[in-house]
């Protein structure tokens, strides 16, 4: 509870003494009002986690002010303590009905107000979390409201589900295999099969950010991304004119990271590969450890100006080719180590007689086995691999 903020509003300047004191030990911010109106402004400039509310004060009495604290959509759920030196049961019943979430009477011990503090926070943890929703949603956030979000989010989900391509089980002569697996209910990360003349394009990307911000602007890559490919054939081009669609329309806030490879039909196992600061490939021989094909990029939609790299690999029998994000890479143990690129390596070497789609999801499993209560990234991995 330590970084709750406490707005404690009392024209008595020797009982918000007493209670900033006791709260500020027990490791709280405390912030302070001499009545409702400097209280009301200071809640909607920055609101608290809970308040302190006397009842008699001069301007704005603690009723009128509750009354505005509960009127107003992103305090509405704000958790209060009403503070009154009446103890009668029609004042409490008063406040009550106003929306206090207790009531204390003065004089009061400060270990008591500590403790009710506590209470009310434990109890009131998630509407603190879903306040800055109901401000957003303002009165649509009800039940019905919740509900129909639910189902925009499920449709948003099953929309970018049927955008990922079908997975065949060769392309040009390899085999292949994809794995995307978000860490909300719609994404950043994507994958994508898709023609370039005589040749054909695998591109893995990972938009900044998480939900569904990324999940739009994916959908605007990947969009893009298709259409400029079309006319070209070599990967570095793509991502150069890519990059510049890229720099004039995309928030300046966010960015994407993409790998881009191209295989030659009349040449089995050719890949040529560009990159825009995605993660480098990595390249698993038949024998031997699996290494990072260096290939160089600056991300895509941050600098117009930008030149892309090009390298080209050919796969021999056995060979696989992996592309992936970050999150397969960064995801944690459970006790918080990060043992990034070694433990992918690792994994991919224990999974290389397989075939590329039980590789990718041998990847993807590594990562849920290490324990973590939960996926804070998206997780994308595309193999292919020469039988």
């Amino acid at each position: 509870m330590t970084s709750s903020r406490i707005l404690v509003v009392d024209d008595e300047a020797d009982i918000s003494t007493i209670l900033s004191v006791t709260l500020r030990r027990a490791g709280f911010e405390v912030e302070t009002a001499g009545d409702g109106v400097e209280a009301i402004d200071q809640i909607r400039r920055q609101p608290p986690d809970l308040v302190i509310l006397d009842v008699m004060m001069p301007r704005a009495d603690g009723l009128e002010t509750l009354k505005r604290i509960r009127e107003h959509g992103p305090t509405a759920q704000l958790p209060v303590i009403m503070l009154t030196a009446k103890a009668q049961l029609a004042d409490k019943i008063q406040g009550f009905d106003r929306g206090a979430d207790d009531y204390v009477a003065k004089p009061f011990e400060p270990s008591e107000m500590l403790a009710r503090v506590q209470s009310l926070l434990k109890r009131t943890a998630l509407a603190r979390l879903t306040g800055p929703l109901m401000g957003v949603l303002g009165d649509w956030f009800n039940r019905e409201g919740v509900a129909q979000l639910t189902r925009d989010l499920e449709a948003a989900r099953d929309i970018q589900q049927r955008l990922q391509p079908a997975v065949p089980s060769a392309l040009a002569g390899l085999e292949v295999g994809a794995l995307l697996r978000p860490s909300t209910m719609v994404g950043g990360d994507f994958f994508d099969i898709f023609p370039m003349g005589e040749r054909i394009g695998v591109a893995v990307g990972d938009v900044s950010g998480k939900g569904i911000p990324a999940a739009l602007l994916m959908v605007m890559v990947r969009t893009l991304l298709r259409e400029i490919a079309r006319g070209l054939s070599e990967p570095a081009e793509v991502l150069a004119k890519l990059n510049a669609s890229l720099c004039r329309d995309m928030p300046p806030s966010m960015f994407v990271t993409l790998v881009l490879g191209v295989l030659s039909p009349g040449h089995v196992g050719r890949i040529a590969l560009a990159s825009g600061g995605h993660p480098e490939p990595l390249l698993m021989r038949a024998a031997g450890i699996p290494a990072p094909v260096r290939v160089g990029g600056m991300i895509l939609g941050v600098f117009e100006e930008t030149r892309f790299e090009q390298v080209e690999i050919d796969l021999e029998s056995g060979d696989s080719l992996v592309l992936l994000t970050d999150g397969l890479i960064e995801a944690p143990e459970s006790g918080g180590k990060r043992p990034g690129l070694p433990r992918v390596l690792d994994a991919l070497v224990r999974a290389r007689a397989l075939t590329a789609q039980r590789q990718a999801e041998a990847l993807t499993a590594d990562v849920l086995e290490r324990g973590t209560a939960q996926v804070h990234d998206d997780m994308t991995t595309f193999i292919l691999k020469r039988p």
